[in-house]
């Protein structure tokens, strides 16, 4: 249980911390009393914050589950506003855990304040004028520190670098870390202060409205790596109720903060690696991921209907039929999307550069819900793999619209369309670049058995076809002028100096934001 929670508490922390639009005026006044040790005026400011009512209950409770994390007159060192003052809220106001003695970090960087502290707390161990990293190494020096009774937590918000040193010794609780020299069942104590110590209705179920709801489902995130750690030990005490309770609570909140993906990849049934379906393989993924930045890789084409079918087999493989539900597609009657005219016509005819829902073609109608999902299998695909990697973890993620700039554009600054020399959507011959809703004829492109399909180097400037046909031999052109009147080929047309395919075209693309895509539309 102790790897767990390292592996999980590294993983969120840094990544989780809020910034929280705060009371500004009572907490900039709490931090004036409190670097100069007057207690007392803490108090009074506390009570007079709670009596004006400016405060987030959502950020209360989540303070309240802190202070309740860790033990009688614990030492429990915070990192930002909104993990110390309405804290000291809780207590000078209303009583809620007095007896633990709270240390920002912020403060900390004052000499004088240190200095103070030492006295108020009953650190006289502590050398006062010890700069703030000897402080903390003074406070976690078992040798040193023995001759205090107070244990030692760090609020979950707390910089993970502050940490780094000593994160073995260090216990999830709840939202603190116990800092112990020694091991002990934090896992047994995570469970009691969960089950008998924390508000926990208000993220279940809210009645009562936020000034800044976003900001505290920032917040809220920081007790994902506590719920998983708990989830984790229900599953395997087979209190399956208590587990899928966990589940759901985890998956809202992850859902509210927009770190659902991340999440739900943990509540993936574990299975073998061998028990996966290894139709998409570590080193296929790689070959098709083409590098954007230093830590960003983009997928070369959109999803295709075979990749996706893949995800779906094995959810129906797994017997998974609720998210197989979810995540199945919506079929497409592409015939009635034709003129009258020529819907008679015989497929081939139709469908001359191959039909939408073949396997090379992008999926279509799915769900940005189903979407995430598919990026969470894909990850635990790539991650449980034996197979040689060329990365021990990565994160499949849709990306967001600043990235698919990024990605799409290729490295172009100014050119509107991606490919090299982008101010253009033909080529010399008058041939389309992408699969746009084109009105206009092609220009004077060679027959080809599949138009379509164009995968060489632009920047060799081959004028190879890629529309359809210029001669038909139908009455009416049942392909648009650009080569494709229905979705064409993940990988046709050419691609943009990244080597991404149809960015510009083809069919629009996801991102992380619901409801927003990005590209173009089949012609």
């Amino acid at each position: 249980m102790k790897q767990l929670l390292t592996v999980l508490f590294y993983t969120f922390t840094g990544i989780l911390l809020p910034l929280f639009a705060s009371s500004g005026d009572f907490e900039n006044r709490l931090r004036e009393a409190e670097s100069a040790g007057d207690r007392a005026r803490v108090a009074a400011i506390c009570k007079e914050w709670y009596a004006s009512g400016q405060y987030s209950t959502g950020l209360l409770n989540w303070n309240y589950n802190a202070l309740m994390s860790v033990e009688q007159n614990a030492l429990l060192f915070t990192q930002q506003e909104s993990d110390t003052y309405p804290a000291m809220l809780l207590q000078y106001a209303l009583d809620v855990r007095p007896d633990v003695h709270i240390i920002s970090f912020q403060l900390l960087e004052n000499q004088k304040y240190r200095e103070i502290l030492i006295g108020m707390e009953g650190l006289l161990w502590i050398p006062k004028d010890c700069s703030m990293s000897d402080f903390l190494a003074q406070v976690l020096n078992p040798r040193v520190s023995k001759s205090t009774t107070k244990p030692v937590y760090f609020g979950s918000m707390t910089n993970k670098n502050l940490l780094q040193a000593d994160k073995e010794k260090l216990y999830l609780t709840g939202l603190a870390l116990k800092f112990s020299p020694t091991a002990f069942d934090n896992v047994a104590t995570l469970r009691y202060n969960f089950e008998n110590q924390f508000r926990t209705d208000y993220l279940e179920l809210s009645f009562e409205p936020e000034t800044d709801p976003v900001a505290v489902a920032r917040v809220n995130l920081n007790y994902i790596p506590a719920l998983l750690l708990l989830h984790r030990h229900y599953s395997a005490t087979g209190e399956t109720d208590k587990a899928a309770r966990l589940q759901n609570l985890s998956l809202r909140i992850a859902r509210a903060g927009g770190r659902e993906t991340e999440v739900r990849g943990f509540f993936q049934p574990e299975q073998p690696a061998s028990d996966i379906l290894t139709a998409i393989t570590p080193k296929a993924l790689e070959k098709n991921m083409k590098k954007v930045s230093d830590k960003l890789y983009a997928a070369d084409t959109e999803l295709t209907n075979g990749q996706y079918e893949t995800f779906l087999t094995d959810l129906l493989k797994n017997k998974d039929f609720e998210q197989l539900d979810l995540c199945k597609t919506a079929k497409t009657d592409w015939i009635s999307l034709l003129p009258k005219e020529i819907q008679n016509l015989p497929a081939k005819q139709l469908f001359k550069h191959g039909h939408p829902d073949s396997p090379e073609c992008p999926v279509q109608n799915v769900s940005h819900e189903a979407a995430q999902r598919y990026c969470a299998w894909v990850t635990q695909v790539y991650n449980a793999s034996p197979d040689k990697k060329k990365f021990k973890k990565v994160l499949f993620r849709l990306p967001t619209e600043t990235e698919w700039i990024t990605a799409a554009r290729g490295g172009l600054k100014d050119a509107p369309y991606p490919w090299p020399g982008g101010f253009y959507v033909r080529n010399s011959k008058g041939c389309y670049l992408g699969n746009y809703d084109s009105k206009e004829p092609c220009g004077d492109c060679p027959a080809q058995t599949n138009p379509v399909i164009a995968s060489a180097d632009p920047s060799q400037n081959t004028e190879t076809g890629i529309s359809g046909e210029s001669n038909t031999p139908y009455p009416y052109k049942i392909d648009s002028n650009d080569g494709g009147f229905f979705t064409v080929p993940a990988a046709s047309y050419y691609p943009n100096k990244f080597g991404l395919y149809a960015v510009s075209g083809n069919v629009a693309e996801m991102i992380a934001e619901p409801g927003k895509a990005k590209g173009g539309l089949a012609g």
